[in-house]
């Protein structure tokens, strides 16, 4: 719904939809962790892995280089690879593992319930970003979920899904460099 939205605001609706989707996971992460306070923990290593290396590097490289700006333009010519390998991935399963788990957990619902509820709604936000085609992921998102109920180890759900979205990225780049190439 989130993301419908922000195709209403006109300063959100003029940036690509990667963007509003980014912001979309980003804005219902923080909302659920307001609503699950003692996740808090979590939440925030969760952030922290997205958000501390890269300002790391970034004041490493301005002490180092002294050349922030050339650091700008190497960011916005790979940022479309450092959303879709690192933010999206630990944003999704955050919300689509971690929460769903601890809404699930908190209505009593069963772990059946659980995994259906994760993986239609992780499904369901890929359609509305993704198109139809997004429905292969029912069995991505299965699999994550029951993986995440086994052991409760969100890192382990976003280790996977960052490597499943590094895959995809090499195919796709592979399938323009072949196309370029004629």
């Amino acid at each position: 719904m989130l993301l419908l939205l922000t195709k209403w605001i006109p300063v959100l609706s003029r940036k690509s939809t990667f963007f509003q989707y980014l912001l979309c996971l980003f804005l219902i992460t923080i909302m659920n962790s307001l609503f699950f306070r003692q996740q808090f923990v979590v939440v925030l290593s969760l952030i922290c892995i997205l958000f501390l290396p890269f300002i790391l590097f970034f004041v490493e490289y301005i002490f180092v280089e002294r050349q922030w700006k050339k650091l700008l333009t190497i960011y916005k010519k790979n940022k479309i690879i450092i959303q879709s390998i690192v933010w999206f991935p630990v944003l999704e399963e955050i919300i689509f593992r971690f929460f769903i788990y601890q809404y699930c957990e908190l209505f009593d619902f069963s772990n059946i319930q659980y995994i259906l509820l994760a993986t239609f709604s992780f499904v369901i936000a890929h359609i509305f970003y993704q198109g139809v085609s997004s429905i292969v992921k029912i069995l991505f998102s299965f699999i994550l979920s029951i993986l995440f109920l086994l052991t409760l180890n969100i890192f382990l759900t976003i280790i996977i899904h960052c490597i499943f979205n590094f895959l995809v990225y090499i195919v796709r780049t592979s399938k323009y460099e072949n196309h370029r190439n004629w």
